[in-house]
């Protein structure tokens, strides 16, 4: 089964789509919730503004990936098409 060229594009926004909606969400809630309230015992406002810091940090390391990527593949195309000779 062939596949379309198209879909591995497609494959890997949606990867890198799902990383930077999910990625942040789970950091807030599994720092505060699990690690800083839970096992540490830190107050409230404390632990929040914590999570927050990192979810951030967690966004910025996804956005990053994605542009190293994008910038990545587009660098072996365009040689691809310089390599070819009509």
């Amino acid at each position: 089964m062939q596949m379309v060229p198209d879909f591995g594009v497609f494959t890997t926004v949606f990867f890198y789509c799902s990383l930077i909606i999910v990625g942040p969400v789970v950091t807030f809630f599994v720092v505060k919730l699990i690690l800083l309230d839970g096992m540490l015992g830190v107050n409230n406002v404390t632990s929040s503004v914590w999570s927050a810091i990192l979810a951030v940090i967690v966004l910025h390391i996804a956005l990053g990936m994605f542009i190293v990527k994008a910038y990545s593949d587009s660098g072996k195309k365009q040689e691809s098409k310089d390599d070819k000779i009509d």
